[in-house]
């Protein structure tokens, strides 16, 4: 038998060659009877996974960090067939290394019941997503004014006054800024590899621009990133959308737990892109104005998939039921 050594040994060894990924094939998805197209969607599923959590460890890999990298996948639009195959390419992998090491859990095996259904099937058929409404955006922003990180605040003002991806806005460099006759509008690759100009609130530029001082203590240069979070002693980085996202789900904790936002509300960044459609649609945007800001192919997705149009009953029975009684006086 084994030691506990031998087995650690062992485990370190095959971790080494996973981080090249020259070897994934012979260790983890080869002779596994996959079709060669699966095969290869699982082993490019694993590769952007890799490439997503920037060199995690797979053996450091926790349920939360699928979770992330799903949610950055919705976010990004991909189909729910791709995603789909990601997530079974992921859940493949990982009983691989269930195979060779035994000693080893696959955070598949570990994760919530919860969770396994969100991954296992995208909602379909379910009718439009829940938004925030213009009540719980006033208090999430007020709240983070006053009781969080100012990153974490300009942030998801950002967010929630430019609909855009959350991986868009990370992307963006302070020189893909312009600013004419007293309008922004930012320049960056979207969805399709196609470079897009979108417009962006001035409030929220300049609530960036104040975050980016409290973290460096000077202005930033035209290649520097928006968003930026101390690590390592101090030494900044930019901020990952790994690290966004958890940001965003203990806010959203805070913010339930205090009772400014319901409880359904799953904060994570994509939450305030579909707050952000909402919010125009409610105010009066017309679907196709919409449609081009938020640069989707049809008005049909945005019906189903991001406009909250969910209202209260009770305003609408109280004028009824007003007027009956006061017919019957």
């Amino acid at each position: 038998m084994p030691t506990m050594a031998e087995g650690l040994l062992r485990a370190y060894k095959i971790m080494q060659q996973v981080g090249s990924f020259e070897d994934v094939e012979c260790l983890f998805l080869m002779g596994a009877g996959l079709s060669r197209n699966t095969y290869r969607a699982y082993l490019q599923s694993v590769k952007n996974f890799y490439r997503y959590t920037e060199g995690l460890n797979p053996l450091q890999v926790r349920p939360a960090d699928i979770e992330a990298y799903y949610d950055e996948l919705v976010d990004r639009d991909v189909n729910d067939k791709t995603i789909a195959l990601r997530i079974a390419g992921l859940k493949k992998f990982f009983s691989g290394i269930r195979n060779v090491i035994p000693a080893y859990t696959s955070p598949f095996e570990v994760m919530s019941d919860k969770l396994k259904k969100k991954l296992g099937k995208r909602e379909k058929d379910k009718g439009t997503k829940q938004a925030l409404n213009k009540e719980e955006i006033r208090r999430t922003l007020k709240h983070l004014r006053e009781n969080e990180d100012p990153v974490d605040h300009a942030m998801i003002f950002f967010l929630l006054t430019s609909g855009l991806r959350a991986a868009e806005m990370l992307s963006l460099r302070w020189e893909d800024f312009d600013l004419n006759d007293g309008a922004w509008t930012a320049w960056f690759v979207a969805k399709g590899g196609k470079r897009t100009e979108h417009e962006i609130y001035g409030p929220a530029v300049e609530a960036a621009r104040a975050s980016y001082q409290r973290v460096f203590r000077r202005d930033p240069k035209p290649d520097d990133k928006l968003f930026w979070i101390p690590a390592n002693g101090d030494i900044a980085r930019p901020m990952s959308y790994a690290t966004l996202w958890h940001r965003c789900m203990r806010i959203g904790e805070r913010l339930r737990a205090a009772g400014l936002i319901r409880k359904s509300l799953q904060f994570t960044p994509h939450l305030f892109r579909r707050s952000y459609i909402t919010g125009l649609y409610r105010s009066g945007m017309k679907l196709k104005a919409l449609q081009k800001k938020s640069r989707h192919r049809s008005t049909e997705i945005l019906i189903n998939h991001y406009i909250d149009d969910s209202e209260a009953a009770t305003p609408y029975l109280d004028k009824i039921f007003t007027d009956i009684e006061e017919r019957t006086v």
